[in-house]
C-alpha cells in the first residue's frame, strides 16, 4: 500500500514539473512572438514625423488608456495637429486599467495601442514589459539624454511625493526630520495616503528599509540617543513604520483630498499636514489652495522617485498612431511641443533635460533629496512592507 501511495506521489510530482515546464516554454515562445512583433512594428526605430503620420492616417485612430485627466487636453490638440487620426481617450484609474488590458490580453482581444499610466514599484517593468506584454518605444531625437536608469519604462515626466502644510498657519514647513512625526505633538495631525489602495507609501517604506542605516543615525540627531530596536522592528526602517502608525496618521484615499484637507479652505485656523504626490501642487495656481511646500528643509531624502510613462501595448492594432501619438506626449523633438505642456505643471518635472518646468515657486528638481532608484527592491519587497504596516496597526 505504502509503494502505492509513493507511486502516486512520484507521479503527481512528475506532472506538476511537466505543467511548469510547458507554461515556460510557452511563456518563452509568448515572449519572442512579442519581441519579434515589436521589431516588425518598428518601436526600435526613429522615424520621422511626417512618415509616421502618414502611416497613421492609414490606421485612422490610437485608443488610449489613460489615468488623468490631463490627457483629455492632448487628445484635443493632438487631433487638431494630425487631422485623419482619431485618439479614443479610455479614462481609468491605474489598477482598473490594468486588470482591464490583462483581461483583453489573455482573450486575444488587443483593444489597447498605449497604455499612459505610472511606474512606482517595479511591477510595470517586471510583469509586463519584461514578459513582452508592454513595450517601450524611446527614438533616439526623443529621449537622448534622458538618464539610462530611468529608461527600463518610457518615461515622459516625473512625480515625486512630499509634505504640503497650510501657509495660512504655517511659515514653513514645520517638521525637519521623518521622526518628528512619531513625537506626541503630532498625533492624529499628518496625512498620509492610504497604503491599501495606492502604493506611494510602501514604496516610501521600501526605501526607508533599503536605508535602515540613514534612518537610525537620523534617530540619534533628533532624540539624542541610539535607536533602541523593539523585537517586531528588524531595523529602523521597520521602526519608524510601526511607531508613525501608532501616532494615529489621518489615512486619505486621494492625493486630491490630501492637499484639499490640508490648504483647501482660506483662513483656516488649524490644519494637517499632508504627504502625496507632488504634482498636485498645482492646485495651489488652479484652485487657490494655500498649500506650500519645502522638501528641501529634510536633511535626508524625502522621496522616491516615479514616473509618468507611456507604453505601446503589445501586439495593438495601430502601432504607428501610437508611436506618432507617444511622440506628441513628449512634446517631439526639442521637447516643445503641446503634447507635454498639460502637464509642465507645479510639482512635475519632465525627464527632457532640453523640458524645463518653468512654473513659479516649484522647487528645482535636482535640489530636492531623493532615495535612489530602485525599482527591483521596490518590486521584490514592498508587498512585504504593505503587510508589515497591517500588522502594527494599533
Amino acid at each position: 500500500m505504502k509503494n502505492k501511495n509513493l507511486a502516486v506521489f512520484v507521479l503527481l510530482v512528475v506532472c506538476a514539473m511537466t505543467f511548469a515546464g510547458g507554461k515556460q516554454e510557452q511563456q518563452k515562445s509568448n515572449l519572442q512572438e512579442s519581441l519579434k512583433w515589436a521589431e516588425e512594428a518598428g518601436l526600435n526605430k526613429t522615424e520621422t514625423v511626417a512618415e509616421l503620420y502618414e502611416k497613421a492616417k492609414q490606421e485612422g485612430c490610437v485608443n488610449l488608456y489613460g489615468c488623468t485627466g490631463r490627457l483629455e487636453k492632448v487628445k484635443k490638440d493632438f487631433e487638431a495637429e494630425y487631422p485623419g487620426v482619431k485618439v479614443n481617450f479610455y479614462d481609468l484609474g491605474i489598477n482598473e486599467m490594468l486588470e482591464k488590458f490583462s483581461r483583453e490580453y489573455e482573450a486575444g482581444i488587443r483593444t489597447a495601442d498605449v497604455l499612459q499610466l505610472k511606474e512606482q514599484t517595479g511591477s510595470i517593468s517586471n510583469d509586463y514589459i519584461k514578459k513582452g506584454l508592454l513595450h517601450n518605444y524611446q527614438p533616439r531625437d526623443i529621449f537622448t539624454g534622458v538618464k539610462k536608469e530611468y529608461l527600463s519604462v518610457t518615461p515622459f515626466v516625473i512625480e515625486l511625493d512630499w509634505w504640503n502644510y497650510n501657509t495660512d498657519i504655517y511659515t514653513d514647513l514645520p517638521i525637519s526630520s521623518w521622526w518628528d512625526l512619531t513625537k506626541p505633538e503630532w498625533k492624529g495631525k499628518f496625512i498620509l495616503l492610504d497604503p491599501s489602495g495606492e502604493p506611494d507609501l510602501p514604496v516610501l517604506f521600501c526605501c526607508m528599509v533599503q536605508h535602515a542605516d540613514m534612518m537610525a543615525k537620523e534617530y540619534e540627531k533628533v532624540f539624542g540617543k541610539p535607536i533602541n530596536l523593539a523585537a517586531d522592528e528588524p531595523n529602523a526602517g521597520y521602526a519608524w513604520i510601526k511607531r508613525i502608525a501608532k501616532n494615529k496618521p489621518i489615512l486619505e484615499t486621494s492625493n486630491s483630498n490630501i492637499v484639499k484637507n490640508v490648504g483647501g479652505a482660506k483662513n483656516m485656523k488649524e490644519a494637517p499636514i499632508g504627504y502625496g504626490v507632488s504634482s498636485k501642487l498645482r492646485e495651489r495656481d488652479i484652485q487657490g489652495f494655500s498649500i506650500g511646500v519645502n522638501p528641501r528643509k529634510f536633511g535626508t531624502p524625502t522621496t522616491a522617485v516615479s514616473f509618468m510613462i507611456a507604453q505601446v501595448a503589445d501586439r495593438c492594432e495601430h502601432p504607428n498612431a501610437a508611436k506618432l501619438f507617444i511622440r506628441y506626449l513628449c512634446g517631439e523633438a526639442g521637447h516643445k511641443g503641446k503634447g507635454l505642456k498639460p502637464f509642465l505643471t507645479a510639482g512635475s518635472y519632465p525627464v527632457f533635460p532640453s523640458a524645463i518646468n518653468t512654473t513659479p515657486n516649484t522647487p528645482d528638481y535636482d535640489s530636492i533629496p531623493k532615495f535612489p532608484l530602485d525599482l527591483d527592491f521596490y518590486y521584490a519587497n514592498y508587498l512585504d512592507v504593505s503587510d508589515y504596516w497591517v500588522s502594527v496597526q494599533p
